[in-house]
């Protein structure tokens, strides 16, 4: 890999990181134009590329606080959700947590070893409920540049993944994919009311 496609993958975190911290209540355009400005100045002048991402995150961090009025602005709390393949339990506590608490929640989905692509049985499952599947997507490890996750849930895995938390929680549920379809809505009842559960204990308001 390149050293510029490594720096845009790097950049490319740092944004997300951006809108993970501020975007709740800074305008995406304003977040997105400061840091595009900030990686332009010192990009020109960098001679070592090495630390640009964490450099531009902290200068972007200070001019979005400064010119967008969100100095005191608490950041959203965040959730990663794992599994073993991010294709089943991890998407379906994704879904219902977007439909509980909206955007209250920072939320990431990763798999351990993505494969295969979305059960197409959780989705139906979830629209049946009327719950919102777009956003779903089937990610693998990602490192991150400068930041941690409020809570890791490890949903039917032993393995813990190769990113930072400050706390973990286990979840021993079952894998969608060998489940009938009535089991399958037991386990999305039981991933809700974990939810739920969580959420409270975050001091996250549920809708």
């Amino acid at each position: 890999m390149t050293t510029a496609s490594v720096l845009s993958k790097s950049f490319a975190i740092v944004r997300e990181d951006l809108h993970r911290l501020y975007g709740a209540a800074c305008d995406a355009a304003t977040i997105d134009s400061i840091l595009d400005d900030v990686i332009a100045e010192l990009s020109g002048s960098a001679k070592v590329t090495n630390f640009l991402p964490v450099l531009a995150e902290r200068e972007a961090t200070q001019r979005i606080k400064a010119e967008s009025g969100c100095k005191d602005f608490a950041p959203r709390q965040e959730i990663l959700f794992a599994d073993s393949r991010g294709s089943g339990r991890s998407q379906i506590a994704t879904a219902l947590a977007y439909h509980l608490v909206g955007d209250e929640v920072f939320i990431r989905t990763i798999g351990l070893n993505p494969e295969d692509g979305l059960n197409p049985r959780v989705v139906a499952a979830l629209r049946d409920r009327g719950v919102d599947t777009s956003r779903l997507t089937q990610k693998a490890i990602t490192p991150r540049v400068s930041h941690r996750a409020d809570v890791v849930v490890l949903m039917g895995i032993d393995e813990t993944p190769a990113v930072p938390g400050d706390r973990y929680v286990e979840w021993d549920v079952a894998d969608p994919d060998h489940l009938t379809d009535d089991e399958l809505q037991s386990l999305i009842d039981d991933i809700e009311t974990r939810l739920r559960s969580l959420f409270t204990e975050m001091d996250v308001a549920v809708a």
